[in-house]
């Protein structure tokens, strides 16, 4: 998520004059829904052009968080099936956002969002002082 801010290919594209002309102002915004749960994979397509497509409820719930960051203007939202499996170091990074109910559902939860302070240089990321190597996941392969 950090390398896709800073990517030097990624902003020249939308720095282009073409595309700032047709649409002042553009620039790239990605937005991530976190949710954990079982999923279907299937092919769909043509004899010349076949793509993988995943199927569930838990799809649906990363597809709603996704459009739901706009929202609430953040880039990334966690359900709290999710952030209960992160390690408590990165649970203690997170914030909890808002309690909602998802259409069709009548059981609440918890939304959590992880709020960048800061974005390092791509350089400080490909060098490995990155933010999976300062809290590192609590499970071990074991």
């Amino acid at each position: 998520i950090i390398e896709c801010a800073v990517d030097p290919e990624l902003q020249e594209l939308t720095n282009r004059p073409a595309v700032q002309n047709r649409i002042p102002g553009y620039s790239t915004k990605m937005g991530f829904g976190l949710h954990i749960g079982w999923g279907i994979e299937g092919a769909i397509g043509s004899v010349l052009k076949i793509d993988a497509t995943y199927l569930s409820p838990n799809v649906n719930m990363c597809a709603r968080l996704e459009g739901a960051t706009k929202q609430y203007g953040c880039v990334m939202l966690l359900t709290d099936a999710f952030f209960d499996k992160l390690s408590h170091r990165v649970q203690r990074l997170c914030r909890r956002v808002d309690r909602v109910t998802a259409v069709g559902s009548n059981v609440p939860f918890d939304l959590y969002t992880y709020d960048s302070i800061r974005i390092p240089d791509l350089d400080t990321i490909r060098q490995g002082r990155n933010f999976w190597e300062r809290f590192p996941p609590s499970t071990s392969p074991e």
